[in-house]
Formats: C-alpha cells, structure tokens, sequence
C-alpha cells in the first residue's frame, strides 16, 4: 500500500512539483534509428537505457518543422505500465510522453536495462527528409526530461529524479548518406515472434523498382510495404501488423517478399498476440 500510494503522488510530481533531489546522471534517453516508411512516413525509436528499476519517466521533446507526429506506439517494455500517455501539440511541435508504473493497482517498475519504449510516426513533408529531437522544459504543468525511481536506502520509499544523458541524431528518410551496398540482400526480421511492429531491411546495388509485400499463410496478399522506384542503397521498413485498409490481423505465421531487378526473397515472420 506505502509503494502504490507512493506511486500515486508521483504522478502529481510529473506534472506540478518542480524541485526534488538529483541522483546521479548516469542514464540515457536516445532517438537514433529511424524506418522510412511509404508516403513520407518516418518511424523512430525511442530508447531508454536504465540502471535501476524506474517507478515513472517525464519526456518533453520537441521536433523541427516539417514534420507531423500522427501517432506514438508504445513497445512491449512499458507493457506492464498502467499509465501510459502521449500528449501531441503538432501547432507547437511538441510531444510529452508521460509513463507511470502504477496509480490503482500494484504493477512492477520498468526492469533495469536497455531498450525502446515507443515509436514515433512522423509525417514529413513534401522535400523534407529528416527529423530533429530535442528535450524542452516547461511550466504549468512543469515537465522536463526526467526518469523517477523508488529509493529504499533509508528504510522507507523515497522518490528520487534521474536527468539522463541524450543520445540524439538527425533522423532521416535516407538513412544519412550509407555507402551503396555491394550485393542484394533482405534482412531477417527483428524482434521475431513479435508485437505489435517488426522491421527488416533491403540492400540494392543497383536502382530499380522495388516491390516488397507481407502475405499469409495461403498467399494472399496482406500489406503492400513498397511498390516504386528506389536508387541504390540500403532502406529499413517497418510492418505494424496490419492489412491493406489499416485492419489489425490476426496472429500467425506471415511472409514477406521483396523483389528489385533479378532480386527476389521471401523470408518468415510470426506475429503474436
């Protein structure tokens, strides 16, 4: 009862109490890998590095122009989290994700480690092909980059702040300028099993039209991830587990195919649920 009640007010401290005492700055929060998606869409993943167990994380990040945040995904790491919360202002071009392991009922805090929380889909538009982060503070409510863990050094739960350090880059549609590869490949997909996203990548020596698509188990077409032209080069994708008409499907066994020039694989997939 002291811990979820505990747990409870700091969801008052996320959003109103700005002064608390500073543990060592020791974690990190990076935004370094992105997935070009069709249609100017940009997927990236947001990664946090963790040395103890965190009760609860306040992350203000601002994004440069020319792009739309559509959407935040959470990933199976905050699965066991009860409240979890993206606030979108794409008039001022910031987002606050808000993460808290517990406020009605007992929940486990986020295990020590390294991994990625969310994704964030950015539309980005017509000539724009990168993306910048940044954290930003602000007040009434307060939020600034802070991750919060219980201490138990005294012999009763003290909530404690962590400012991590930040690992952030230019995240871009092509990649940042990777040397062409030197042979035709499809990656095998990661994570596999998964849910609710997976990503895989194709290298191309040479330019083409490319055309990468997910099908079931009897063959039928399920997504169509490309269907273009494509320079030379290496390009990530990522799959969210739906249809053609934006239809969640169902778990199982899927295939995708890609095919550029004399180019054709087809590689194995599971999604779960």
């Amino acid at each position: 009862m002291m811990k979820r009640n505990l747990l409870v007010a700091s969801v008052l401290v996320m959003f109103l109490i700005p002064a608390m005492v500073f543990a060592a700055n020791v974690d990190k929060l990076s935004a370094a890998k992105a997935i070009a998606m069709e249609d100017n869409i940009l997927v990236v993943s947001l990664e946090v590095g963790n040395t103890q167990e965190l009760a609860a994380l306040d992350i203000p990040l601002e994004f440069s122009d020319g792009a739309v945040l559509e959407k935040v995904v959470f990933t199976d790491r905050v699965n066991e989290f009860e409240f979890k919360h993206a606030s979108i202002d794409n008039e001022k071009n910031q987002v606050i994700i808000g993460l808290l392991s517990m406020v009605t009922r007992d929940a486990p805090d986020l295990a020590t480690g390294q991994g990625v929380i969310a994704e964030l889909h950015f539309k980005l538009d017509v000539g724009v092909e990168s993306v910048e982060l940044k954290p930003f503070e602000s007040e009434n409510p307060n939020h600034s980059l802070t991750y919060y863990y219980n201490d138990y050094s005294s012999g009763r739960p003290e909530l404690r702040q962590i400012k991590p350090e930040l690992s952030f880059a230019t995240l871009s549609l092509t990649g940042g300028g990777n040397a062409i590869p030197t042979t035709y490949g499809l990656s095998q997909n990661w994570p596999n099993p998964f849910n609710p996203t997976t990503s895989f990548s194709i290298s191309t020596p040479n330019a083409g039209d490319l055309k990468l698509s997910v099908y079931n188990i009897l063959g039928q077409q399920v997504k169509d991830l490309a269907n273009g032209y494509r320079e030379a080069g290496t390009y990530d994708f990522l799959w969210d587990g739906t249809d053609d008409n934006g239809s969640k499907v169902a778990s199982g066994v899927y295939f995708y195919r890609a095919k550029i020039n004399d180019f054709s694989e087809t590689k194995k997939m599971v999604l779960t649920k």
